[in-house]
């Protein structure tokens, strides 16, 4: 009987803003988790000032930027998968 094995590793989606107070200042970061030698580690990405318009264009981008390259990821796996299943 053939058997097709899971694919190896687990793919966890977690990501958000935070603000971070520096010196007396505000600063927003887009953080998501990233693997790193075999562990997951949380990233910070600094975007800017929570004041600024152009911030929400930084963060538009780093989220959107987030969720490809997990679509991307998911593709991949599934490729795999699906690449290893028994022929007719």
């Amino acid at each position: 009987m053939n058997k097709v094995n899971a694919i190896q590793g687990r793919m966890q989606v977690g990501c958000g803003l935070t603000t971070k107070e520096i010196r007396g200042r505000p600063y927003l970061y887009f953080w998501h988790y990233e693997e790193r030698g075999g562990r997951r580690v949380q990233m910070f990405q600094y975007i800017g000032s929570p004041r600024s318009a152009a911030a929400r264009g930084r963060l538009e981008a780093a989220v959107a930027a987030y969720y490809d390259r997990l679509a991307e990821e998911l593709r991949l796996r599934r490729a795999a998968l699906l690449a290893r299943l028994p022929g007719p």
